[in-house]
């Protein structure tokens, strides 16, 4: 296939799979001419899946028939039509993923369950009352117990610890040490923007093009990997950290639909297990009601030194003024961008690292959480 950039025949595929519906390759391909990557979607003939029922009859499965069910257990709920046919979506790509020509039909209603409980528990126990025939009312009341018991559960068991802050104040140094101190989960918000910065700058999207932006991020997937941050699979850390990837991460921040979709990846994390998150707007908007919030700063001469031995150490050649000026002026992007600017949450703890060592700032953050 021909590179859309350089028009080059020389290009080979990195990786490939089936979307969701099992009709569409994706395929993610690189050009050895000129380096740049691009996506392409390719027929691909679906095995179709057979749904076994109770009484032995066989159908071809229907999404349309999950999203219908669906809707009748969440009516007149606070589930949106996006989050039903998001979760039919989840719910065929786990039965394909099962690899067998056909399932029973009480696999499908068990995965409805399994989603249903975890969106909206009026529309589990009405999917509930139907699915499973509960008898009499004693069996169907041990049903919510069993589900406000598991609730209650789930509510007290994650903890979100917020650290928010300029650029170089040390946020990530800080909330990865925190998550090693407490053994729970550190999730750098900041590489998830450098990685979509990357992204936008392989594929030349104009980030000041709103649809081309929204198409691009359809087909983006960032994610974490031992800690590591991913682009659609790809492990990137090395390459998300220049000062280029640096300053493209700073504008694309602050564009709503790309803060949008991140944030919403950011809060499904935070909810799923205990996380130390840093950031610019953790406390603020991603995890408002987050128990743990700080504040970490320190002066801007303070940070770009820190910068400019960093970017030193790893052979780049900048001057300590240009890296002053670009901590100067990332702070002011920040600080006054219309969506979700930097600024202390009203009830954060704030720390000034400027005269601290790393143990000094961790331990501070770790004594905190037991006051």
């Amino acid at each position: 296939m021909r590179c859309p950039y350089c028009d080059k025949p020389d290009t080979r595929v990195i990786d490939s799979r089936q979307t969701e519906d099992g009709y569409v390759v994706r395929r993610r391909r690189v050009c050895d001419a000129c380096g740049k990557r691009f996506t392409t979607y390719e027929s691909a003939e679906a095995s179709i899946l057979m749904i076994v029922k109770k009484d032995g009859r066989r159908e071809a499965f229907e999404r349309k028939k999950v999203i219908n069910g669906l809707k009748k257990a969440c009516e007149k709920r606070p589930v949106s039509m996006g989050e039903i046919e998001d979760i039919a979506a989840r719910i065929e790509q786990k039965l394909y993923a099962l690899g067998e020509k056909e399932v029973l039909s009480d696999r499908v209603g068990e995965f409805v369950m399994d989603e249903l409980r975890k969106t909206d528990q009026v529309a589990y126990i009405r999917f509930a009352s139907v699915y499973r025939e509960f008898a009499d009312v004693e069996k169907f009341a041990e049903e919510i117990d069993a589900l406000r018991k598991h609730s209650a559960h789930s509510a007290g068991r994650t903890i979100q610890i917020a650290i928010d802050g300029p650029s170089g104040a040390g946020k990530s140094t800080i909330a990865k040490g925190v998550a090693a101190k407490l053994g729970i989960d550190y999730i750098d918000t900041g590489a998830m923007y450098r990685a979509m910065a990357l992204k936008v700058k392989r594929t030349g999207t104009d980030a000041s093009d709103e649809a081309a932006l929204a198409e691009l991020l359809a087909d983006t997937e960032i994610d974490f990997e031992d800690g590591q941050v991913t682009l659609d699979g790809e492990p990137v850390e090395s390459e998300i950290r220049t000062p280029e990837i640096s300053e493209g991460a700073s504008v694309i921040a602050a564009i709503g639909i790309v803060r949008e979709k991140l944030v919403d990846a950011q809060r499904a994390i935070g909810r799923s297990k205990n996380v130390v998150l840093d950031g610019r707007d953790i406390g603020t908007h991603v995890f408002p009601d987050s128990k743990y919030k700080f504040y970490l700063t320190a002066t801007a001469e303070e940070r770009a030194s820190r910068r400019y031995k960093e970017l030193k150490d790893r052979g780049e050649d900048v001057t300590f003024e240009e890296v002053l000026k670009d901590v100067q002026e990332r702070d002011y992007r920040d600080m006054t961008r219309d969506v979700d600017p930097l600024r202390k949450a009203d009830d954060a703890v704030e720390i000034d690292s400027t005269n601290m060592t790393i143990d000094e700032v961790v331990n501070f953050v770790v004594d905190s959480l037991n006051k």
